[in-house]
């Protein structure tokens, strides 16, 4: 994935996104590509927790958390 967003970028995607916002939407809103919205949300989707977890980890966690994850 070329574009990475900053952990505040992801909590935001997870929160508007579990707050019922397309990702069209939400690419609009961050002033992102919706391809980017829509690649993370296929990251987030397949890993092991909910975005109501995920909108709950702090920002430290959400960077090792999905580093590890972009990197595999």
């Amino acid at each position: 994935m070329a574009n990475k967003l900053d952990p505040m970028d992801l909590k935001q995607i997870i929160g508007l996104h579990h707050d019922g916002l397309s990702n069209r939407k939400i690419a609009k809103l961050l002033g992102i590509v919706r391809n980017t919205v829509n690649a993370y949300m296929q990251l987030f989707e397949a890993c092991d927790r909910s975005l109501g977890e995920l909108k709950e980890l702090r920002r430290p966690s959400i960077t090792r958390f999905f580093s590890q994850s972009l990197h595999n």
